[in-house]
């Protein structure tokens, strides 16, 4: 309201054509008592008196005292807040001397024990609190010891509490004239807008203030929302929508619309940065809070490292879990860095100052002040420094951003002061009194004056527009409900005439407060939803009888400008060709991506478009599927020799011996790239790593007669056509008559893999067999699933392997040589495509193919009528395949 009062003033001297002016004292009622107090405290003829404690200072002592009595509260800090409002409102009300009158209530009884403390412990630091600096005030008023000011104009109190009011009968007494400032009141006809529910009122009210701007661009609108905290967020969204369609590019100065309530100082970008900093240092956080961190523009060598730093953070979410420490941060960084060639040096040498502040701070228990200045060393170690202290980034700092910067550095001159009523506390207890201040405090940067304000109801007291948007007044939000003060009697607050006490005084307070909002502008809405999620909702009974009013059609957004226009198409599915002579990486996976939908192979492998993943805890699927490929591969090497029969002479327990071994291995390599597993975790996986591949071994032993495993985890270089590419066969088996076969495991569920087809949904198999291996005599998938093992597979002989045969191959070719000639020439096909460039938006099958794609948005095949639903038909399209071999 001081703000917005302020604002008044200066648009009111321009209007009067005049260049300059006095600018008027317009204090909030707190600043103002805190003005007078402070005159006198620094008056060397007087007496001294009590420093009044901060906001901050009586949040801890509050918390402390809470926390120290015998209740074992679950959270003193609730406890303390609760406490802090009654302690309030009894001074304000003038019934804190009549409180021990009602010790019957179990409530007020801990209240009580409650003030007692806080109130000796206050005086033990010879301060007082902002509940009892207006009585100090008037008592120093009354002795003549303060001078009021010649004039006070009292703007915007519907209503004095019982303190306030004996504060102006002193300064009166004592020659200050005390007038209230009364705005101007305008006859306006009120009408009533009935939307449909929040969302259609917010648009209609943003309709409503374009066309009012359009109208008049100097025009003033006030947006008043009971609920403002609540639907911030939905009605600038709104808002912006209307009034600034290319939002995402414009800066936060550019809106014409500014809202009353500010938000939490800790909820500003900059401001967070450093929480988030700080709390890294010292123990472990959230994956997503250490990545914001990292690629912050306010984090040293930022602009220059940008690309870099968000190719490293994709790499990041591969390698790290959920919560993540800042030593294991710093590993996975540098690990990154060095695997992908990326140069990060600014960011390492900041994360390893940061380490050395850490080791040299985190166990010590220090008072608040020294914290302020180890916190602020510790932001210096990671972010650009000059002469100024503590600045952020190369990049210079827009006018909201000093500003956060300032009101930063007068926080932890606050937090220093918590001296005064904190002793020695360590690093977690001091990032913690810190973030509560941080979260208490309301920062709204300065600025110009746009023509639209969103106001909450108390803010819009004694403000006048040109026009007004009333919000929310359902009969459920208005009049709002009483809301007795929990550890106050509720006999001592009704007698006292508190708001909030009882349902006639809030009646009378809501009745009052609507009146004075339909007189501040010549045109006043009011609106209300008429349904909240799945109920009716009616109209507050205050405005239920207003003539309604008809909402104009809407402004034209930009959405609804380009939704009907035809689209102009440019049909072009070849990109240009593949000249690269080195070997491409992806082997299997391109000629199965190109199968599957040619814009999918060229968006991942020419491209390198992919999903960003998010961190997880323990192993996903794919790691649980490498550890098995990586403990069958040590297993295999680790027998005396890799045969059936010297698998079958190996004693059950020393098979489970060597399979323990490997998976232990296996989990250690793992290990070293994505951080530490707990000891029960990786105990659990070893187990049933040893669990599942003795199932499988079991299974070979009897089903299959000798062989002997001639290749391991076998990188290959193979050439398909213009392509060369790389890939790794899981194993290959050479049986006594020379025969090999082709094995890739499965530890996931399998499905038609569509060998047969001329599309094959997994040709890795017959590309290894083809381009690798052409005298092999059978492909075979090894399903290595707990309660599920077997092959699935396709042979020349049915003697090969195990269980029924298949050869269902022979109704499309006459022979095994022929499949060969067929998958060679479907692979080549396919590589060809690829090298050529051919990347149309082609799935195999819809919507299957689509379903777990990344790539939607990028080839826009929902635009295309191919919309990917989810609960389609399962991929199996009735091709011929038998999988089970039992």
């Amino acid at each position: 309201l001081a703000r917005s009062l302020g604002a008044e003033f200066d648009r009111y001297q321009t209007e009067l054509s005049r260049t300059v002016w006095e600018t008027p004292q317009i204090l909030p009622y707190t600043a103002f008592v805190a003005t007078l107090y402070d005159s006198a405290q620094h008056d060397p003829d007087l007496p001294s008196m009590p420093t009044p404690l901060t906001a901050a200072q009586e949040r801890a002592l509050w918390e402390a005292v809470v926390s120290d009595s015998e209740l074992g509260m679950l959270s003193s800090a609730a406890g303390a807040a609760l406490a802090a409002n009654a302690w309030a409102l009894a001074h304000q009300w003038n019934v804190a001397s009549q409180m021990r009158r009602y010790t019957a209530v179990a409530d007020t009884r801990v209240f009580i024990n409650w003030a007692g403390e806080y109130y000796r412990r206050v005086e033990s630091v010879r301060a007082t609190d902002h509940a009892r600096l207006p009585d100090i005030v008037r008592e120093q008023v009354d002795a003549g010891t303060i001078a009021g000011p010649p004039r006070v104009v009292l703007a915007g109190f519907d209503e004095t509490t019982p303190q306030q009011q004996q504060l102006f009968d002193a300064l009166l007494a004592r020659g200050t004239l005390c007038e209230r400032f009364e705005p101007a009141q305008h006859a306006a006809r009120p009408r009533r807008a009935a939307c449909l529910d929040e969302h259609d009122e917010n648009e209609k009210m943003a309709d409503w203030v374009a066309k009012r701007l359009t109208a008049d661009p100097g025009v003033r609108i006030g947006i008043v929302v009971p609920q403002l905290a609540a639907r911030r967020r939905a009605l600038t969204a709104a808002l912006d929508a209307v009034l600034i369609p290319n939002r995402l590019l414009a800066p936060a100065g550019a809106r014409p619309y500014t809202v009353s309530l500010g938000g939490a100082l800790s909820d500003v970008a900059l401001i967070a940065f450093y929480l988030r900093s700080i709390r890294l240092a010292l123990g472990s956080v959230a994956f997503e809070d250490a990545s914001a961190m990292l690629r912050s523009p306010y984090i040293a060598g930022a602009a220059d490292e940008r690309d870099a730093r968000d190719l490293m953070d994709a790499q990041l979410r591969q390698r790290c879990q959920r919560s993540v420490d800042l030593e294991r941060i710093f590993e996975a960084v540098q690990a990154s860095a060095r695997e992908s060639g990326v140069d990060v040096a600014q960011l390492l040498a900041g994360l390893r100052a940061l380490s050395v502040w850490r080791r040299q701070n985190v166990t010590r228990s220090r008072r608040p002040s020294e914290w302020a200045s180890a916190f602020a060393q510790a932001l210096q170690s990671i972010s650009a420094s000059s002469a100024s202290g503590l600045i952020v980034t190369e990049a210079a700092l827009d006018s909201n951003e000093y500003q956060a910067l300032a009101r930063w550095q007068e926080l932890l001159v606050e937090f220093a002061a918590l001296d005064r009523t904190v002793g020695r506390i360590g690093a977690a207890a001091a990032l913690g009194q810190l973030e509560r201040i941080a979260q208490d405090t309301i920062f709204q940067p300065e600025g110009g004056a746009p023509p639209v304000q969103l106001l909450g109801v108390l803010e819009a007291n004694a403000l006048t527009f040109d026009h007004v948007w009333i919000m929310g007044l359902t009969a459920d939000a208005w009049p709002p409900a009483s809301q007795p003060d929990p550890l106050l009697p509720i006999e001592l607050q009704r007698a006292a005439g508190m708001p909030g006490a009882s349902a006639t005084a809030a009646l009378e307070r809501a009745r009052r407060q609507l009146q004075r909002l339909l007189q501040s502008a010549p045109e006043v809405i009011v609106s209300h939803a008429t349904v909240d999620v799945d109920r009716r909702v009616a109209p507050s009974p205050m405005i239920a009888a207003f003539d309604e009013w008809i909402a104009p059609p809407r402004a034209a957004r930009l959405i609804d400008v380009m939704a009907p226009a035809a689209l102009t198409v440019t049909r072009d599915a070849v990109a240009p060709s593949w000249r690269a002579a080195t070997p491409l990486r992806g082997g299997a996976a391109i000629l199965q991506n190109q199968a599957a939908c040619p814009f999918r192979a060229f968006a991942i492998h020419r491209l390198s478009a992919r999903a960003i993943e998010s961190p997880h805890d323990g192993f996903d699927y794919r790691e649980r599927g490498q550890l098995v490929h990586d403990t069958l591969a040590a297993f295999w090497t680790a027998l005396p020799e890799p045969t059936r029969d010297a698998l079958a002479a190996t004693p059950g327990p020393q098979r489970r011996e060597l399979l323990r071994a490997a998976a232990d291995a296996a989990q250690g390599r793992l290990q070293r790239r994505r951080g530490t597993f707990s000891a029960a975790l990786t105990e659990l996986e070893s187990a049933r790593l040893v669990r599942v591949i003795e199932q499988w071994l079991h299974y070979e032993i009897a089903t299959r007669s000798a062989f002997r495993v001639v290749a391991i985890e076998d990188a290959r270089t193979m050439q398909l056509g213009p392509l060369t590419v790389t890939g790794r066969l899981d194993r290959v088996d050479e049986t006594p008559n020379g025969a090999r076969v082709v094995i890739d495991y499965k530890t996931g569920g399998t499905k038609n893999p569509g060998w047969l087809e001329a599309r094959p949904d997994e040709p890795q198999l017959p590309l290894y067999l083809t381009a690798a291996e052409p005298a092999a005599q059978a492909i075979a998938l090894a399903r290595v699933r707990t309660g599920d093992v077997g092959f699935s597979a396709l042979a020349a002989d049915p003697d090969l392997l195990p269980g029924r045969s298949n050869l269902q191959w022979k109704s499309q070719h006459p022979s095994w040589s022929a499949l060969v000639d067929h998958w060679s020439n479907v692979l080549e096909r396919l590589a060809m495509q690829f090298a050529a460039g051919e990347a149309a938006v082609d799935p195999k099958r819809l919507p299957q193919t689509c379903r777990y794609c990344d790539l939607p948005t990028l080839c826009r095949i929902n635009e295309r009528g191919g919309a990917v639903t989810a609960g389609a038909a399962d991929d199996d399209d009735g091709t011929p395949w038998v999988r089970d071999d039992e």
